[in-house]
């Protein structure tokens, strides 16, 4: 028979709802607006509205994380996190559109069913080229020099608590990144973007429980 164990007081203040958490969804919600909003005004400059999504959203993700763990949703480092942020969200939305074009002319003269099209751009984005696994590796490095200062990459890659990371990310891609992206693309551009919005405030978190990992020694 499974016995009951009291909850430490710590861990009883971190399930219930403050004033921070309705402060948070409220953020969440004037963000979500604002991406909305700013699709209609910034069209011929994708890069732009990249870098404020991630800043704002993908940002989010690791305070929300941080609130999960430890109750309180500042992240350490939270500007800095955050600029870190907008410049991975310039890569990310380069490499969408590099492989959703290839992706379409590789298969423009097989008349495939849409959600087969998509779901093979999603699939070179996250599993064949790599840049999945890159992209998240490179935010380890960013994430890990941001909190201990720079350390030659090589130390990160050899210690035992990559093994971890290295697991949790790889399943992410295939049975989180994979689905999600081939629903990305096969919404209406305007869907698009706010799904999308929200799957960086998910990517945030998950690299955050990734690195969280990480440092978790194996044993």
């Amino acid at each position: 028979m499974l016995e009951n164990k009291a909850l430490m007081p710590h861990e009883r203040a971190n399930m219930h709802i403050h004033i921070g958490d309705l402060v948070a969804l409220l953020y969440l919600g004037v963000v979500s607006w604002g991406v909305i909003s700013l699709v209609h005004t910034v069209q011929g400059h994708p890069f732009a509205l990249a870098f404020v999504k991630f800043a704002l959203l993908a940002t989010f993700g690791e305070c929300l994380r941080r609130r999960i763990a430890s109750g309180s949703w500042i992240a350490d480092h939270l500007v800095i996190r955050a600029i870190v942020w907008g410049f991975f969200g310039i890569w990310i939305a380069l490499a969408l559109m590099i492989m959703s074009a290839g992706v379409h002319a590789a298969t423009a003269a097989t008349h495939l069913p849409p959600l087969f099209v998509a779901f093979l751009v999603s699939l070179w984005i996250n599993v064949f080229s790599g840049y999945g696994f890159f992209m998240m590796l490179s935010h380890f490095m960013t994430d890990r020099i941001i909190e201990e200062g720079f350390k030659s990459p090589l130390r990160y890659l050899t210690s035992p608590t990559f093994g971890p990371w290295a697991r949790m990310v790889s399943l992410c891609l295939v049975f989180f990144w994979t689905p999600a992206h081939t629903i990305t693309f096969m919404l209406p551009d305007q869907w698009r973007v706010l799904f999308a919005a929200y799957l960086s405030v998910a990517l945030g978190l998950l690299l955050s429980l990734a690195a969280h990992a990480g440092r978790r020694p194996v044993g």
